[in-house]
């Protein structure tokens, strides 16, 4: 019976690598084959790029067909950050004298600059610093990265500003020299299924749905159907 069983084991043995050895050279032959069908070239995959614009990860701003419009945050965790922009305008930002100074579109009312220079507060164990606003402490933390050393508190990130009575706000310093802020910011989680994007707000019960409908442009926008509310623009930032 013992030798028996070790017969039928070598043998299931030498089956499961004649099997494993023709899968292993299967993609030859159909390279082959494919190398010998003339002068058929790659037809780009569409669907994979729509694909890729609904899982992907970062900063973006969301303009409405009412031109209402929305800066999020999405983490590769599946964790979303989503607040509304106080106006249709952005900032600037640079780096002066080691502090990160945003200057906000238009001037104040007497006519003079309001450029803010944020001085930034040694980074605690939980990658979070203090600031001082306009004589208010708010705390600061950047959701792209873990910051460990006080060149990555003035760099250009997506970070999240707790400010006392007022909420949380989202941030958006690009490369390019833009700030972008979003206030009373909301978590929430997404998700891709396919060429599919669906998010849903903490706050909410269901998560609601939407799907690029064109590839990005070289400035990484992109149109995109967004169910009840229509069809939208994504910049990627």
């Amino acid at each position: 019976m013992r030798a028996k069983f070790l017969r039928d084991l070598s043998h299931l043995g030498e089956q499961i690598m004649n099997k494993y050895i023709f899968m292993a050279t299967l993609p030859l032959f159909v390279l082959a084959a494919c190398g010998d069908s003339g002068d058929a070239e790659p037809v780009p995959d569409a669907d994979a790029g729509l694909a890729a614009l609904a899982a992907g990860t970062g900063p973006y701003l969301v303009t409405y067909g009412d031109g209402s419009r929305m800066l999020a945050y999405s983490a590769a965790d599946g964790t979303e950050y989503v607040a509304t922009p106080p106006g249709p305008d952005h900032a600037t930002w640079e780096v002066v004298d080691d502090q990160a100074c945003v200057d906000p579109p238009g001037d104040t009312e007497e006519g003079t600059s309001n450029v803010l220079c944020l001085t930034m507060g040694e980074i605690g164990a939980d990658g979070s610093w203090k600031v001082t606003l306009d004589g208010e402490p708010v705390t600061m933390r950047r959701l792209d990265m873990t910051a460990s050393a006080p060149a990555d508190q003035i760099a250009a990130g997506t970070y999240l500003v707790e400010v006392p009575e007022d909420g949380p706000a989202l941030a958006v310093w690009t490369a390019d020299g833009n700030a972008y802020l979003g206030l009373n910011a909301e978590t929430g989680t997404w998700r891709a299924d396919g060429a599919m994007r669906c998010s849903k707000l903490d706050s909410e019960t269901e998560e609601t749905c939407g799907e690029p409908i064109s590839p990005a442009d070289e400035n990484g926008s992109f149109t995109a159907e967004d169910g009840e509310n229509g069809t939208i623009t994504v910049q990627m930032l």
